[in-house]
């Protein structure tokens, strides 16, 4: 069963701009790196390109775990363990690149947004929830 992301954790989610996540290394380490993500339809979703670590890693062992938090005072965050599902339907990728451009990048003319599409079609990742821990330090 699925968890899903509601009420004022998601519009924390939805304020933040990074997150960390961590993959299963073949060796069994975790290895963990930022990430840009973006919500849509309450459902969380992050891309990179298929030939980096983090996404091999998901193609071999789906387990994960994302964390954002507010590095300064009032500390709050979330941590959330779930499976990678890879998306391809050009629909909901579409509305990722809309999603993550204005989020990050404010218009299509910038030079990041521009040096992102030219990496070409990333490799698209749902989070499939399956817990979520979450803690408030105000």
């Amino acid at each position: 069963m699925s968890v899903t992301l509601s009420g004022e954790w998601a519009v924390y989610v939805g304020q933040e701009k990074m997150g960390r996540l961590s993959t299963i290394d073949p060796d069994g380490m975790p290895s963990t790196t930022p990430v840009f993500y973006a919500l849509i339809d309450d459902e969380l979703y992050f891309g990179t390109q298929k030939r980096r670590k983090k996404y091999r890693n998901l193609q071999r062992d789906a387990k994960l775990c994302f964390t954002i938090d507010t590095p300064t005072a009032p500390y709050k965050g979330i941590m959330i363990q779930g499976h990678a599902r890879f998306v391809d339907d050009p629909a909901i990728m579409q509305r990722w690149h809309d999603a993550l451009m204005y989020r990050y990048y404010g218009h299509r003319d910038s030079a990041s947004w521009q040096y992102i599409q030219s990496l070409g079609n990333p490799g698209l990742v749902k989070i499939d929830i399956a817990r979520i821990f979450q803690w408030d330090l105000s």
